[in-house]
């Protein structure tokens, strides 16, 4: 192997020349700190082993990468309650039934997510369950602007879908839906 070719072990290795630790180019977080270093960079890793991910000092298989995503998300969305405070918005409701999110130019929810208490439930079954749709006449072509203006939208709904989520899991002690006999 050359000194610039590329690696012939694994598609994604970003090494070149003669190597036997493969790594992926990094991600990274696109803000940097206020140093302006990197933050969270992560990458795909390899050497006698089958490939990883190495992020937060750690070798993660991809489930334990997934967990630690979802933690950062929880905790991203607590980051965002804090500029809600200063803009003085809203918190969350961690109550809350209903959220929805409209495209530009619709006349209705392009996604609702709302938790609904079931009149008649089964013994054994759910009490409530989280219900995601849309609504008539949510269609949208959307042009750059409308869809940043939707992709916005969709990342501020994100927190809101978890508190509902987080709502639902409250409906009993163990966080599961709750069961009736």
């Amino acid at each position: 192997m050359t000194d610039n070719q590329t690696c012939t072990v694994y598609s994604w290795c970003a090494e070149t020349g003669n190597h036997t630790m493969h790594a992926s180019d990094y991600a990274e977080a696109p803000s940097p700190d206020g140093y302006g270093d990197r933050v969270l960079p992560a990458n795909v890793m390899a050497e006698d082993t089958a490939p990883y991910i190495g992020w937060l000092d750690l070798d993660l298989t991809p489930t334990q990468t997934r967990a630690r995503v979802t933690e950062l998300h929880r905790h991203l969305d607590t980051v965002g309650a804090l500029a809600d405070i200063v803009d003085g918005q809203a918190p969350l409701d961690p109550a809350a039934d209903l959220y929805t999110v409209t495209a530009p130019g619709t006349d209705g929810a392009l996604i609702g997510a709302e938790i609904l208490h079931l009149d008649d439930p089964k013994p054994g079954g759910p009490i409530a369950h989280l219900a995601v749709y849309s609504e008539q006449g949510a269609d949208a072509d959307l042009d750059v602007a409308g869809a940043d203006k939707l992709i916005a939208d969709l990342e501020n709904f994100l927190p809101r879908l978890r508190a509902l989520r987080n709502h639902l899991a409250t409906l009993t002690p163990d966080g599961a839906t709750e069961v009736r006999p």
